[in-house]
């Protein structure tokens, strides 16, 4: 799957969730809470293959049980099962 097509299934999938992204200029980029609410700050700068370790790295933090996501997407998350 291209990079592009990743970040934007995660995107779709933070959305479902309720999980507030923020597109920044600058500064540092990850998953956070504030106010009780999840939020994924990323650098619009970043390429995309950075965007994309940065919400690997946020949502492996995410509690998906019971939640659809991608297989694909699911795979990066959890790489070393291969129920996928």
């Amino acid at each position: 799957m291209d990079d592009s097509i990743a970040v934007r299934e995660f995107e779709r999938l933070a959305k479902r969730l309720g999980i507030e992204i923020r597109y920044t200029c600058g500064g540092p980029s990850g998953m956070c809470t504030i106010k009780g609410k999840p939020v994924m700050f990323l650098d619009r700068n970043l390429d995309t293959g950075s965007k994309l370790r940065h919400f690997i790295t946020g949502f492996k933090s995410v509690d998906l049980e019971g939640i659809f996501v991608v297989p694909i997407i699911r795979k990066m998350l959890y790489p070393e099962d291969d129920t996928c």
